[in-house]
């Protein structure tokens, strides 16, 4: 045999022991997984990685995947942050195509998620073992879960309004303006609730618990008001001074931005009128093509190991006992600091399906302060 040959029956031997003892490896789980679990563990081998379609940034998921991989190595994940309502009108047309789509969705756009709960069939009904260690609110129909509860805070350019003439609610976002429309007008943003899934999730559980009161203060400054459809671009632009303020921002696209460079130009509050609290939605396709790992992949964000990791990565962990001294924030932390009271959850109501015309037509008469 030649010296070629026996290099490589030794390779390919190594290569076979190594693949055996990967075959082979352990994981660590809690005790209170299944006991067949490992059956998911070694069919998730077999496939071919994940795809997971978000409305999240890369920074936001690299803790997670980190931590997942490090557990499950032979999975390999690939997002695509795209906006809520792309998440699912992507996935959507994509099923049935035989192109491979997404095994996994996370979104805001709770709209999508109620139609799926209500009409049933679309996500598959994975019952994580975790569920029992997460609030009532997280499993809010079979196949539906909730990743985390993100507030929506005021972002404002720190540079160009003094501390004592930053608005602290929408209340007081419609007396400065009605006071000051030089420093205003056209240079308020917020999400668009007729253009955006995730927006629309927003404001329509913020006016439905404000009632005719919040509409009003709405009428006020909607005129002053130039909408948008992703975070990101809202807090670069109050940064240049495009905008001076932004209403109901997603805090995961401005917590991490405080600690790039330029960050100290922006700041943040919890809004004292209502502070919305996005739950951020997830589901595994029912036709998804790699199950195994998206049911591996769900049960890990969703573990106290990995909601350490996603609150790492500027989201708000739900579990009671992810330490707040790990992360930026958790539910119950936030709750504590501004009031429970003061929380308008942002769940997955039939009336974003049913009252979702009515809405916008009105949310459109208002940004003309009709």
């Amino acid at each position: 045999m030649s010296n070629f040959l026996t290099s490589a029956a030794i390779a390919a031997g190594i290569l076979s022991l190594s693949a055996t003892a990967g075959f082979a490896q352990s994981v660590e789980l809690p005790d209170y997984y299944p006991d067949n679990y490992d059956e998911i563990i070694e069919a998730s081998r077999s496939e071919d990685g994940l795809v997971i379609y978000s409305n999240m940034a890369d920074n936001n998921w690299q803790p997670v995947i980190e931590g997942f991989r490090e557990r499950y190595p032979w999975i390999n994940v690939e997002t695509l942050d795209l906006g809520s309502g792309t998440v699912h009108s992507r996935w959507e047309a994509e099923a049935g195509s035989g192109s491979r789509s997404a095994d996994i969705l996370v979104s805001g756009a709770n709209d999508r998620w109620a139609s799926y709960g209500l009409e049933g069939g679309r996500m598959m009904n994975y019952a994580s073992p975790e569920i029992e260690h997460l609030p009532e609110f997280a499993n809010p129909y079979p196949g539906v879960l909730v990743l985390s509860a993100d507030p929506l805070v005021i972002t404002y350019n720190a540079a160009l309004l003094a501390e004592d003439a930053r608005p602290t609610g929408l209340a007081s976002l419609a007396e400065a303006a009605a006071a000051d429309p030089g420093t205003f007008n056209g240079r308020i943003t917020t999400y668009d609730a007729a253009r955006n899934s995730f927006g629309l999730a927003a404001w329509w559980n913020y006016l439905d618990v404000k009632g005719e009161e919040g509409w009003n203060h709405l009428r006020q400054i909607g005129p002053m008001i130039r909408g948008e459809t992703s975070g990101g671009p809202m807090n670069e632009k109050i940064a240049t001074g495009e905008y001076v303020i932004g209403v109901a921002v997603s805090g995961i696209t401005i917590f991490p931005r405080l600690e790039q460079p330029g960050g100290e130009i922006l700041g943040f509050a919890f809004p004292d009128d209502g502070t919305i609290v996005m739950l951020r939605g997830m589901g595994i396709p029912e036709n998804a093509a790699n199950p195994n790992s998206a049911k591996l992949f769900v049960d890990f964000a969703l573990s106290h190991a990995g909601q350490t990791l996603i609150g790492k990565g500027g989201l708000v962990p739900l579990r009671e006992d992810v330490d707040e001294n790990e992360v930026r924030y958790t539910y119950q932390g936030i709750a504590e600091t501004i009031g429970e009271e003061n929380m308008i959850i942002a769940g997955f109501d039939e009336g974003l399906i049913t009252d979702a015309p009515d809405f916008v037509n009105k949310w459109n008469a208002a940004l003309q302060g009709k």
